[in-house]
């Protein structure tokens, strides 16, 4: 059987879930069993709508043993701390992990996962496919905002007529409070149809980013805090440009150029290394 743990919170967000919804597609694809394991009954829910049902809610990264069986094999894509018998893990299991920062090395006998690395991007196949484009300026400011950092920028966004994208975790009523700032509100459960559709796509989430300019899209990337190394390397080879921390200068310049936007066709060869038989 083939785990892939996405840790999840309303601080934490989604992005691991996309991840694990393309790889597991790929598990269903090749018909390997496998299972996704998350921390909260929201993120299950979102797995189902992006394609993954039969999630399986556990607290933390410390109760993943409590479901695995010898022999299974582990994709933890996950910031936790490492629990104390992570080493007992690397012994029972086949365990790969997602690497946080870009020099990160195994622990144990894991292997790490980059991924950053052109050979190793997680977006399910249904952003390769080719849809006719709105024009139209999109923002998705990932799926929580638990600091309601939106508001706090909200001149950043003023006479840009942008469409918000809202998060899974956003606040109940922290719609209406957006809605003074942008023109439109879209739910969340329209993701995967407006990051195929939309022209001009802007975001402060890395994989939001990457689905989009795969969908075609021109994508600016807001940085909030310094980008590392291997993500702006990533971002030079993907062409998104990047915005540093809501500098709307910076934002219509990019939004006026002409930038070309070749389409990019990921291939993940580690798919083979999870799935081998």
């Amino acid at each position: 059987m083939f785990y892939y743990y996405a840790h999840t919170s309303h601080k934490e967000g989604l992005e691991s879930v996309r991840r694990g919804v393309a790889c597991l597609k790929e598990a269903k694809r090749r018909e390997v069993e496998y299972k996704l394991l998350v921390n909260d009954f929201r993120a299950a829910l979102v797995a189902k709508e992006l394609g993954i049902e039969g999630a399986v809610t556990i607290e933390t990264i410390h109760d993943i043993d409590l479901v695995l069986e010898r022999g299974d094999t582990l994709l933890i894509d996950s910031n936790e701390e490492l629990p104390g018998q992570f080493e007992s893990f690397c012994n029972d299991y086949k365990v790969f992990r997602m690497a946080q920062n870009c020099n990160e090395k195994p622990v144990f006998n894991e292997q790490i996962i980059y991924p950053w690395q052109e050979d190793t991007i997680f977006v399910d196949t249904i952003y390769s496919e080719s849809l006719p484009k709105t024009k139209r300026v999109l923002f998705f400011g990932g799926d929580s905002d638990p600091s309601k950092s939106i508001l706090k920028h909200k001149d950043f966004f003023s006479g840009l007529s942008m469409e918000i994208l809202l998060g899974h975790y956003f606040f109940i009523d922290y719609e209406k409070e957006l809605a003074s700032i942008f023109d439109v509100s879209h739910e969340s459960e329209e993701y995967p149809d407006l990051i195929r559709t939309s022209s001009n796509i802007i975001t402060t989430s890395v994989q939001c980013a990457i689905e989009s300019r795969i969908s075609g899209a021109n994508v600016i990337f807001v940085a909030q805090t310094a980008l590392s190394e291997c993500i702006s390397i990533l971002f030079k080879t993907y062409n998104i440009s990047v915005v540093d921390d809501f500098n709307q200068n910076m934002m219509r310049r990019y939004l006026s150029e002409k930038i070309q936007i070749d389409p990019i066709i990921p291939i993940n060869s580690v798919y083979d290394t999870f799935f081998s038989k």
